[in-house]
Order: C-alpha cells, then structure tokens, then sequence
C-alpha cells in the first residue's frame, strides 16, 4: 500500500507541475503576436527622429558615398532625399511607400521606384544597390541594416537620427555641375571616366585625376608645378597612385581617404574641396566643334584658392611613342564611332573594306617601303591571303598625350587597289582623324602597352596595341 500510495503521489505531482506549465504557455503570446509587436517596435523606432535618417551609403566597396536623408511616417510613407541627380532631379525628393516584413528576420522593403532602385539597376544591376533592407540591431541611437540583395558579403547600412541642419548638407546642384564633366564620354569599354585638372591658385601647382561621376570613385593620375599641360610638362612632374572615394557635402566634395602629395619642396594636403562659382566658360577642346567645357572655382582650407578644368591629359599616353621595329595595330572591331559602334560592324570601314581584319598606326617606323608615319587597313581574303592598305600622314605637334597629324595624300598598298579601295582608304582615315588631333590614353588594366586615341572633335576612338 505505501509503495502504491507512492507513485499516486508522484503521479499526482506530476499531473499538477504540467498543468502549470500548460498555463504557464497560455499566458505567452503567439508567435504571430510576437512578429507583430516586432513589426510594430522597428516601425516606432523609424519614425521615432524629428528630423528622419541619416544615411552616408555606400552601394558596394567600390563606390563612394551618396548622402540620402530618410523620413518615415506611420501611414507607409517614406520621404527620401538624395544627392543623386540621375533623371533631370527625379531622386532629389521622392515620397514612396515602405513596408517592414518578417522572414529571416526584420526586413524594411521600399515598394515604390526610387533613388534605391534606380542605384540597384545601375550596370545591369552589378552596382551594390539594393532597396530591401535586413535589420541587424539598434547601437546606441542608430539603427544597423545590411542588403538583403547582395552576393557574398552584405552591405552594411548605418541609419543614423539626422541633425537638423541635415537637409542644408544636400548638394544636389554640386552633384548635377560635377555630372557635366562627364562630356566627351563614351561608354565603350566600360566607360572612360573623364579627367579633371585641380589648380592650386597660390602655388602654380595642377594635380590631374580621372573621376568617375558614377561611382564617385577619384583615381590620383599625376602633380607637379605648372597650370597648364605645356608648363607642367617643363617642370618634374609627381606620378600617383593614390585611389578614393568621395562624398557631396554642404557644397563641398569630400575625400574619403585625403590625399597629401609632395610637389617642389611643398606638402599639399587635400581633404575636401568648397566648390563655389560654376560656368561652362571652360576650354573648347575642338576649333570646329565649339563645345565649352566645366568650370568650378573654389578653395581648399589651408591650400587656398582653386580651380577645377575638364582635361584630357593622362600621364600614361606620354608612353605612346615613335616605333622603329614595329608599328601599333588592333583588331577591327576596335574602331569606333560617337555612338558606341565598331566600324566594322556597321559603319564606314565595314562598307568600303568588308575583309578588314586590322588597324594599323605606324608611328616612326623604319622601313625600306613602308611609309614611316602611316596608318590604314589590314584586309584578309578567305584563303588567308593579306594585304595593308595605308595613308601617310606628318605629326604636326605632339603636347604631352596630345598628338597632332596632317593626313597627306600618299598612300602605299600592298597590293593593286581598285579605285573604290583607294577612295574608301580616303574617306575611312578622314573620317576616322576629323581635324587631326587625338588625345591619347593607356587602358587601366590592361598591361602595358595597350593605348585609347581619342578625337575630341567627332567622339571616335580606337584602341591600338604596341
């Protein structure tokens, strides 16, 4: 009896320690509850700053800064305003809607096409933007986001209670005055970031960079003493090989990493630029195809008065030089056209050499027959047999990367040309060297010896290989 009288007992307490439990669980709220409360929790915190969001975003590690203010509201709506002055100003200011979802874990989705979206398509969607938002935690006052898009690793977005002079640091008219450097641009070849020339008024000093308006990413090129390309030239010119990104603040571009450059016994340090009074008074880089080009005056604390010019010196084209051996050629295909097309898939060279396989440019060849500045057409039939076709031409100047050529009315071939070759080497070179002058590059990444000539005048450009 006592054994049994035992395990009653122990039953008994068992029974009644569960039934505990079970209304222990009763009184917990469901995890639809809890999702909710979740939801509601991050939506308080959103709209909780009197001034909205600060964001300094950053799409991917290979871009610079966008500075984006957010305001949220309880009714679904966000007001984002941006630097971003893609779309004549459209992400300037924009109102569109937002919900908070839970998968994973919290994610903050804007539903309406905006400046994140339109940062997510940038090159075919390779940019690092994204417009849904996984939340992380709350440090401190700031709320801590990572993309939910993102392949490997995640970008990592700091939402942080805006000042109140926030909206004053917005520089859309700075960003929209810095996208009209931008001409001249092809997009060919990934695009060619155009050049700018920084001259530091007080010490004759010029500092050249490539810019990428895109991705505000700033490649250092070259400093030394001089305002213009034939005085800088003269003087000991200082190679960089400094890279950085750069955000628009309160009328000023700043350098995410400052540079400082050693230039004739002077220390320079360059961490942000005020840039103040804009014009399109700038050199026209063409005499028949008068197109002004961007201006920007401003200063540098500590540096002084400065300005910023469109350019098209790059340090590497100075390694463009005469041949004797050889000359430089390319494929075919590598000729191109303002609009971003080969020649030789619908153009001139296409129509007047349908069997052209090369370019050629002979550049201080020596030769016993070949013409030693001449440049024209490789031809392949379809039995493999080849001939070139070229015009002579004389170098008028050479500045720098700057390379000036008469074409003359010479011509050599390797062959017998019909008379509808030789009027068709005539019109394609014409064509192709308008007015004479070309700019000349090196090709990032490329190795060495591959070079861009680029005509102001007419927009082409080939591509040549030593």
């Amino acid at each position: 009896m006592e054994v049994r009288n035992i395990l009653l007992c122990g039953i008994c307490a068992f029974l009644f320690l569960l039934s505990a439990c079970e209304d222990e669980d009763n009184d917990l709220p469901s995890v639809e509850d809890r999702i909710e409360s979740a939801i509601n929790e991050l939506r308080d915190e959103l709209t909780q700053p009197a001034n909205g969001w600060r964001l300094d975003y950053q799409p991917s590690p290979n871009t610079g800064l966008f500075y984006i203010l957010l305001d949220f509201d309880d009714n679904g709506q966000v007001t984002i305003k941006s630097d971003v002055p893609d779309n004549a100003g459209e992400f300037f200011e924009q109102t569109v809607s937002y919900r908070i979802d839970n998968g994973l874990s919290l994610e903050l989705i804007l539903e309406t096409y905006g400046v994140f979206h339109f940062l997510f398509e940038k090159d075919q969607s390779s940019f690092g933007g994204e417009f849904e938002f996984l939340f992380d935690d709350k440090q401190g006052s700031d709320l801590l986001f990572r993309s939910k898009s993102d392949v490997g690793s995640s970008t990592r977005l700091v939402f942080s209670p805006a000042e109140p002079n926030a909206e004053s640091l917005l520089s859309g008219e700075l960003a929209t005055n810095i996208s009209k450097y931008n001409d001249f641009t092809t997009l060919v070849v990934g695009g060619y970031p155009p050049t700018q020339q920084l001259i530091l008024e007080n010490a004759n000093v010029s500092i050249f960079w490539t810019i990428d308006v895109e991705s505000r990413i700033i490649e250092f090129d070259a400093a030394g003493v001089g305002s213009t390309v034939q005085e800088f030239l003269e003087n000991t010119v200082v190679p960089l090989s400094h890279s950085t990104g750069y955000i628009f603040l309160d009328g000023s571009l700043v350098l995410v990493d400052p540079l400082t450059v050693n230039v004739n016994g002077e220390q320079f340090l360059i961490e942000e630029i005020r840039l103040d009074n804009f014009s399109m008074d700038g050199e026209a880089f063409c005499e028949s195809n008068i197109m002004p080009t961007a201006v920007y005056e401003g200063s540098i604390q500590g540096v002084g008065p400065v300005k910023l010019l469109r350019s098209f010196f790059d340090l590497g084209g100075l390694d463009f030089t005469p041949m004797d051996e050889s000359g430089y050629g390319v494929n075919i295909i590598f000729v191109i056209d303002s609009d971003d097309r080969s020649l030789a898939d619908q153009g001139s060279i296409s129509e007047a050499f349908p069997d052209a396989v090369g370019f050629l440019f002979n550049y201080g060849l020596v030769s016993d027959s070949i013409p030693s500045n001449s440049l024209g057409v490789s031809l392949e039939d379809d039995d493999g047999n080849r001939k070139i076709y070229l015009r002579e031409f004389e170098v008028a100047s050479v500045l720098g990367n700057r390379l000036e050529i008469n074409l003359l009315n010479s011509f050599y071939y390797s062959d017998t040309p019909t008379v509808a070759d030789e009027q068709g080497l005539a019109a394609v070179t014409e064509e192709i060297f308008a007015e004479g002058t070309v700019y000349i590059s090196d090709v990032p990444n490329s190795g060495e010896g591959v070079f861009r000539l680029f005509n102001a005048c007419n927009m082409y450009q080939l591509f040549l290989v030593r």
